[in-house]
């Protein structure tokens, strides 16, 4: 299986998330390797950085959704005429970018389980 650590270790040096942030996340990180676990196409790629990015894109997704769906508020900061915000919006747009980009660097070393072909009969 995908080394979770490893998973975690990538969300805290991105800065995606805080180290009490990824604290909360290590169950959506779990859950990111069992599910790429059993789309590699080759158990020796499991260790691949683009696969261990591909998991934390996929966990910090998640993670983002639930504090995304919280009603607690995000925070800001004002220094004169400029101001620094973290909305819901950004946060969840910034968590899909980075899925997206990672399991798209990782597709190489992942089955598709997206596209199914089918014969049409006329």
């Amino acid at each position: 299986m995908i080394n979770v650590w490893s998973v975690c270790q990538v969300l805290e040096d991105t800065g995606a998330l805080t180290s009490e942030e990824t604290k909360k996340a290590m169950p959506f990180c779990l859950s990111a390797c069992s599910q790429l676990s059993k789309r590699l196409k080759n158990v020796k790629n499991e260790d691949e950085p683009a696969v261990i990015n591909a998991c934390a894109g996929i966990a910090l997704y998640n993670y983002s959704l639930l504090q995304c769906s919280k009603s607690e508020d995000f925070s800001s900061f004002k220094a004169g005429d400029i101001t620094i915000s973290k909305t819901k919006n950004s946060t969840y747009e910034s968590a899909v970018k980075f899925r997206d980009e990672a399991l798209l660097l990782a597709s190489e070393y992942l089955t598709d389980v997206d596209f199914v072909f089918k014969a049409v009969e006329v």
